[in-house]
């Protein structure tokens, strides 16, 4: 382990002085020169992992806040880089070269698919589920594929706690697995629409039924046949007491204590991974006003609804996701709408996704435009929706129109790592692995 450990971070201090991120590389390294080091490292540690189709950064960045905020030695892999190379990275940047972890806890964002490899390895004190969506046909195929990954990386660690999304009938069907769980979720019926990618029970087939809807199919859905239902989650969000653009008020129950959170970030989908990211921290023993605290003051993840000045970008990768986001868009003044889509493996190599998606974008628009790899497909799709755009023919003319008050961009994965660079540095926000 020493002499993996010592190339690895030789690999990582050469990428530094190019100012590079060092989010892979030295994780490759080590794991080619030891192929179970990730073992090793892991030991001892508290880990904390957050997986699901959407929501992993932002939830994970909330939890980071609160332990943050609780004094608790801990590390991340902030840059997001959630594939067992970057994990193994992460805890490389955060031992010694004999292999021992400097933190207490280790807090890790791990792609659905990596999550099968990732816990052969680690053995996992916490898994929070976030959703199961459809996202990148390419590479995960359809939801059961989604849902049978993270279901392996449950069985591999049978001590694990999870926190289970108890709306989405998908997650929560992890609860009939041996691991002890916890349930979350929203008591409030949002009806805010979006196509549901389950419309039959995972375990008769029978259709579901719903008491009401949040978006998709998430909400308080039963089975006639069989009986499988979502229960009564042990943290929810009970009442909207205020809601807007720019952040939300809930009346929560966190397993018996109830308070009133500030969420710091607009859309519904951020109460859940506010809800969720509460009930790992109230796990952890988190008190009520670090709670509070912590999510007042969180200001977003890179690229997921991060504002530069009055500019917002906000990164969108499969229908459920489109949808909300321009749900959430909808309100807004905006003079610049600009959407970049991609197709780079990171991305999905197939865009037909953004054809599932419900896109509705209101009178408050005054120019719409399209950018990227794929910005054909895109001024495609939304001219059979009716609206009038215009395609931007370079990094000189987008750099023009983002500078300009009240743009939103709305980009896909490798798109606004493209993008986000200019952006931070106009704005003086740090790298996005920092």
């Amino acid at each position: 382990m020493i002499i993996a450990m010592i190339i690895a971070r030789m690999a990582e201090k050469l990428l530094k002085i190019f100012h590079r991120g060092a989010t892979t590389l030295p994780g490759r390294i080590a794991l080619i020169l030891k192929r179970n080091i990730l073992a090793g490292l892991s030991r001892g540690v508290k880990v904390i992992i957050v997986t699901g189709t959407n929501g992993k950064t932002t939830s994970a960045r909330m939890i980071e806040e609160g332990l943050k905020e609780s004094g608790k030695s801990y590390f991340m892999n902030r840059s997001g880089a959630n594939l067992i190379t970057g994990i193994t990275t992460a805890f490389i940047m955060n031992s010694s070269v004999f292999g021992k972890c400097k933190k207490e806890y280790a807090l890790i964002e791990c792609d659905e698919n990596a999550l099968k490899k990732v816990s052969l390895y680690i053995d996992a004190n916490i898994m929070l589920v976030t959703n199961i969506f459809r996202d990148q046909l390419d590479r995960y195929g359809e939801v059961s594929s989604t849902l049978s990954a993270i279901k392996t990386g449950a069985e591999n660690m049978p001590g694990c706690l999870l926190v289970l999304n108890a709306d989405d009938p998908l997650t929560f069907s992890l609860s009939a697995l041996k691991n002890r769980y916890y349930s979350y979720g929203i008591n409030i019926p949002f009806q805010m629409g979006g196509r549901s990618d389950t419309d039959y029970c995972i375990f008769c087939k029978s259709p579901y039924k719903y008491h009401y809807k949040t978006y998709s199919q998430l909400g308080e859905f039963y089975c006639e046949n069989c009986g499988y239902r979502r229960e009564k989650p042990t943290f929810s969000a009970d009442a909207l007491i205020e809601a807007n653009a720019e952040y939300s008020s809930v009346f929560v129950n966190l397993n018996g204590r109830n308070s009133i959170f500030k969420i710091n970030l607009g859309g519904a989908y951020n109460i859940y991974n506010s809800i969720g990211a509460a009930a790992v921290l109230s796990v952890l023993g988190t008190d009520m006003k670090t709670l509070e605290s912590s999510l007042a003051n969180f200001g977003g993840a890179f690229g997921r609804m991060e504002n530069f000045g009055s500019t917002k970008m906000l990164l969108v990768k499969n229908p459920a996701g489109f949808t909300q986001t321009m749900h959430y868009i909808r309100p807004l003044k905006i003079k610049n709408l600009i959407f970049v889509l991609n197709d780079n493996p990171a991305d999905g190599c197939d865009v037909s996704w953004i054809w599932d998606a419900d896109i509705e974008i209101s009178e408050n628009v005054e120019n719409i435009y399209a950018f990227g790899v794929r910005s054909g497909d895109m001024a495609l799709r939304l001219k059979y929706g009716g609206y009038p755009l215009k395609i931007i023919s370079d990094y000189e003319e987008f750099y023009a129109l983002a500078d300009e008050e009240n743009t939103v961009i709305i980009p896909t994965y490798t798109a606004m790592m493209a993008l986000r660079p200019y952006l931070a540095q106009k704005h003086k926000k740090d790298e996005f692995w920092k």
